[in-house]
């Protein structure tokens, strides 16, 4: 690799901020996992129950929140 090319790549990498540095990093480790791994995660992080309905804050019949748009 060149120089110049090393030179890019650091400043690409020094222009995005630490957050997106390891969401890029975790999403790069959860595009390496299988879906039996993925739905693991996803029960673990409480998306999930482990007979694969999604728990009562995911479901359409959930409460409003302050993130999902009320129409």
């Amino acid at each position: 690799m060149s120089q110049k090319a090393k030179n890019k790549r650091t400043v690409e990498k020094a222009s995005v901020d630490a957050g997106t540095q390891v969401r890029r990093k975790v999403l790069a480790k959860m595009g390496k996992m299988s879906p039996g791994e993925l739905f693991e995660l996803a029960v673990r992080a409480g998306i999930y129950t482990e007979k694969g309905k999604l728990t009562r804050p995911y479901r359409d019949d959930a409460g409003p929140s302050a993130s999902r748009p009320t129409d």
